[in-house]
């Protein structure tokens, strides 16, 4: 019952996402909406962690599965994009390294906000 729990809650943010995308006119997709909703209620303390931990965790273990779909496609546009795919490929690991670089940054900015706040 836990987990069915914790799922619905995530299944609400989703939602409330996906309501988001339809009277938002800006090209957001619904699950970035639902993600940054859930943030902030985690952030807020609205949502507790604990609600949603297991869940979560969860749903982070499986995350490789939902990469399958988009490596069929690549191998299904292959012949369109076999001239270019070093390009591809460089611009992957640039965004990668620039995720790498903003999420850490972000990461410390929280951590010391935390602790000059702990004082």
């Amino acid at each position: 019952m836990k987990y069915l729990f914790q799922f619905m809650i995530i299944l609400i943010f989703v939602f409330l996402g996906e309501v988001c995308e339809y009277f938002i006119p800006l090209p957001i997709a619904g699950s970035i909406y639902g993600l940054l909703l859930l943030f902030i209620a985690l952030w807020t303390g609205i949502v507790k962690l604990a609600w949603v931990s297991d869940v979560a965790d969860w749903f982070h273990s499986v995350m490789a599965l939902f990469f399958i779909a988009p490596a069929v496609a690549v191998i299904d546009i292959w012949p369109q994009i076999s001239d270019i795919w070093y390009y591809l490929v460089l611009l992957l690991v640039a965004a990668y390294f620039v995720t790498m670089v903003i999420t850490g940054k972000t990461a410390d900015y929280f951590l010391d906000k935390n602790k000059r706040n702990k004082k």
